[in-house]
């Protein structure tokens, strides 16, 4: 029994050890694969353009296996555009030019993103009703044991006490703060992101547009649409040591 708990012991150490000795990731950046780049507090945008549509795009960090980008679009075309980023794609590259996915990989759809939001956001407001009628409910049965413990013969006075409706508030305001994070993530998709949208001639729009990342690549190749044809930007990938 004690070789037993012994070895149970070091593996727990061992867990415990391999945990607290977690080497930090690599830091990626996205570089781009020309000179001509114009800088803008601190970030390098590679402007391109298309039949007189001129994107303006710039890496700006890896976060939780996505890369962030930032879109500058100016339609200075006479005719309205449509701009939807599910049709902004990448292919991954190795140093050989060998295709690392087999096919290129789509930007994150923003409305997908907003519909899963509202989707909790809904069930978190059908929770948020319950637990309205669950704290009558709770401080009832905390009122009636509480009374029911002082008229018994337990010195201690602490059986048949619940903490019912103490544990009913502590998950109203859990929930709470998850709607209060929801929230903040739909303002972010829905202000910050490129979303579908018909440009018009002579106008412009601007935001994040985000993708699964590949920290495995030594470059990406990024494509964007334009009518019947397409714009190709190539990122180097580097890994910089914490």
């Amino acid at each position: 029994m004690k070789k037993k708990l012994t070895h149970l012991g070091y593996l727990l150490l061992a867990v415990i050890l391999m945990h607290a000795c977690a080497a930090p990731k690599s830091v990626i950046r996205l570089e781009p694969d020309r000179e001509d780049v114009k800088w803008l507090f601190g970030q390098s945008y590679v402007t391109d353009s298309l039949y007189g549509v001129v994107f303006e795009v710039a890496f700006d960090r890896a976060v939780q296996n996505q890369y962030w980008f930032d879109f500058n679009i100016i339609n200075h075309s006479n005719m309205p555009i449509l701009i939807d980023p599910v049709n902004f794609t990448y292919m991954a590259y190795d140093s050989l030019n060998n295709r690392k996915l087999v096919q290129p990989l789509a930007a994150i759809d923003p409305e997908e993103q907003l519909m899963s939001i509202d989707k909790e956001l809904s069930r978190n407001d059908a929770r948020a009703q319950n637990h309205l009628g669950i704290s009558l409910v709770a401080a009832s049965v905390d009122i009636a044991t509480g009374v029911a413990t002082l008229s018994d013969d337990n010195p201690n006075n602490d059986y048949l006490r619940t903490n019912m409706y103490e544990e009913v508030q502590n998950e109203a305001i859990d929930n709470e703060i998850e709607t209060q994070n929801l929230n903040s993530m739909r303002e972010e998709w829905s202000q910050g992101t490129i979303r579908k949208t018909t440009l018009g001639s002579n106008y412009s729009m601007q935001g994040k547009v985000f993708f699964k990342s590949f920290p495995t690549a030594d470059y990406i190749k990024l494509f964007i649409p334009v009518d019947d044809r397409r714009l190709e930007i190539i990122f180097n990938q580097r890994h910089h040591r914490p």
